[in-house]
């Protein structure tokens, strides 16, 4: 029997095989090629709202006065953000990115549009997909929106795009009405801080050199914007010189994919996107209740102290504002000897493992200038160090930057005007109008140099050229012996002159183009740090100085002379008179003592 049964046994197996087979190569087809009647999957959207002006380090609060009358600056911390779109990139359950550009309130410099357009182009090397949403877009906006992959508009906006532009205010005429005169010392034809002060307009030289400037800085624009939407430069050059872009035009030139009514971004999207959308956010931390001393507490505290890091850190340095002597840090300026104090926790914190010294300063006092530099000499002989420019790395932000590593700039960065001078406003024809008049008795003429009421005679000029003259030969040096080239060919690049980042990177005052992106990762391979956090310092303070509150309580002449009132009307429409109160409060408080030595570009002219 079983002689017999064997073979129907074999069959049966043999069948059975086959059978699993076939099921078998039907399932892995049926895996490969989705049924058409299958559910769609569910997509994961990230919407990112994007809103306010956007500050590498914000500052903390201030009661300045033009800053109450301009009303509060909405600063939003811009690392935060390229961090925060670099862990989105690594998220599993994150497939589309959506940007929400419709805030009007949107700003970025041009150094950190370059860096942040770079981080949303590696968020699309993940693999996902970025979608941007205009309303009333800007410049910056659309610059944003052309790195994504699709970009869609509310039907009713439209985009104003004007080329970039600067400006800057000049004081000579009202000096003169006033009674105001400046005595200058400068080494420079190009030297843009004094003209203001010394001219009422722009120098012919000195107008051709900014426009050049100005022309490779919107090229820089002009181009991301073209190739991110695929378009000729000079489509993009027509619009800006139309500036004002309906939606319709807009569409029909390809600078957008996609109309929709005001308010429908998420029900565009659902019917762009295949499947159930399953929406998130970035987390916002719940409000809570606020006692009076608790509040008071929080203003009146000082600023952060950095706590001790964990594991292999490289740290950001930001050294932004004006370059000022002092020994407390002060919101929005650069203060040497609170500097030098952050630059010796740096070298002494032993889980930070590299630096990057991040600078945005149109420069200060040529002396705070070289004390700054002279310390970062220290940290780079300590630990691996690279500088990244800004928005803004000039005179003496060039100057600090003088340290023999790596400089890394965007191309829209301002940088170079490699000169100083030195200057005094004397208000002696304003006293006289008002019934004041001053009678000075001194031994020399010399002795009066300060005097509130005269300008520079020809020799103290003469006295003064020599000191400038020498200050300005050690910054060439300087120069010089970080940038690896002859004295005499830097001497050709100085002279006050500024260059755009672009500019810089072909003269040789810089090596690289790139941000603090390309700084890390550049870092992160000298120090061969497989893993690292970022830390970025000083702390931002919390809170008001009280000092600073209080105000000083000294007697402030010449800017008394200017008007208050007047300076305070100008702030409160937006122009900068950070520069014009620096020399002012300086020209008040400088009656002894050498006369501060500048390394000042000058503040006010910002790329729009």
């Amino acid at each position: 029997m079983s002689h017999h049964r064997r073979p129907v046994l074999h069959l049966q197996a043999a069948l059975a095989w086959t059978l699993c087979l076939a099921n078998a190569a039907l399932t892995a087809r049926a895996e490969e090629e989705p049924q058409e009647n299958a559910p769609p999957a569910k997509q994961n959207v990230h919407l990112l709202a994007m809103r306010g002006a956007y500050a590498d380090l914000p500052q903390s609060m201030s009661l300045d006065v033009t800053a109450l009358l301009q009303g509060p600056v909405n600063q939003k911390p811009f690392y935060r953000l390229c961090e925060y779109v670099d862990k989105l990139a690594d998220a599993k359950t994150t497939q589309h990115l959506v940007l929400d550009l419709s805030d009007p309130t949107l700003s970025m410099n041009m150094a950190q549009l370059g860096e942040f357009t770079r981080r949303v182009e590696r968020f699309k090397k993940s693999g996902k997909k970025t979608i941007a949403w205009l309303e009333d877009a800007s410049t910056v906006a659309l610059a944003i929106a052309a790195s994504c992959d699709e970009v869609l508009m509310a039907d009713f906006g439209g985009i104003d795009m004007p080329s970039l532009a600067m400006q800057s205010m000049y004081y000579k005429d009202a000096f003169d009405l006033l009674g105001i005169q400046a005595s200058v010392v400068r080494a420079g034809n190009f030297k843009g801080a004094v003209e203001p002060y010394t001219q009422s307009t722009m120098s012919t030289h000195l107008r051709d050199h900014y426009l050049q400037m100005l022309r490779r800085i919107n090229d820089g624009v002009v181009a991301k914007i073209a190739a991110g939407r695929g378009l000729e430069k000079e489509v993009i050059r027509r619009f800006q010189k139309q500036r004002i872009v309906l939606a319709e035009e807009a569409l029909a030139a390809g600078l957008v994919d996609q109309l929709a009514p005001y308010g429908s971004l998420k029900a565009t999207l659902s019917e762009r996107i295949p499947g159930e959308l399953v929406w998130s956010s970035p987390a916002t931390t719940p409000q809570r209740s606020v006692s009076f001393f608790e509040l008071m507490g929080s203003l009146m505290s000082g600023p952060k102290a950095a706590t001790r890091t964990r594991g292999s850190v490289i740290a950001v340095l930001h050294l932004s504002g004006n370059i000022i002597s002092g020994r407390d840090a002060s919101s929005g300026s650069i203060v040497a000897g609170a500097t030098v104090k952050a630059v010796q926790s740096l070298i002494d914190d032993d889980s930070i493992k590299a630096v990057v010294v991040r600078i945005n300063s149109p420069g200060g006092s040529a002396t705070a200038s070289e004390v700054i530099r002279s310390s970062l000499e220290k940290l780079v002989a300590a630990k691996p160090t690279v500088v990244s420019m800004g928005d803004t790395a000039a005179s003496g932000g060039y100057w600090i930057s003088c340290i023999g590593v790596p400089v890394y700039a965007e191309s829209g960065t301002i940088t170079g005007s490699i000169g100083v001078f030195s200057m005094k406003l004397s208000g002696g024809a304003l006293l006289r109008r008002v019934g004041v008049h001053i009678e000075s008795l001194t031994l020399d003429e010399s002795a009066g140099m300060f005097s509130l009421d005269r300008v520079w005679s020809a020799g103290e000029k003469a006295a003064l050229e020599k000191t400038i003259d020498s200050v300005y030969g050690k910054f060439l040096a300087l120069v010089s012996k970080a940038r690896n080239l002859p004295v005499d060919k830097v001497r050709e690049l100085a002279g006050g002159r500024v260059w755009s980042g672009s500019q810089a990177r072909e003269l040789g005052l810089i090596d690289h183009l790139g941000g603090v992106d390309d700084c890390l990762k550049y870092l992160a391979e000298k120090a061969k740090l497989d893993k690292y956090t970022v830390a970025h310092r000083p702390l931002p303070s919390s809170g008001i100085n009280l000092m600073e509150l209080l105000g000083s309580g000294g007697s402030d002449e010449i800017l008394n002379g200017l008007g208050n009132r007047q300076l305070r009307a100008l702030a409160a429409r937006g122009l900068q008179l950070n520069q014009l109160r620096l020399l002012l409060d300086d020209a008040e408080r400088a009656h002894s003592g050498p006369p501060t030595i500048w390394a000042l570009h000058p503040e006010e002219i910002t790329i729009r």
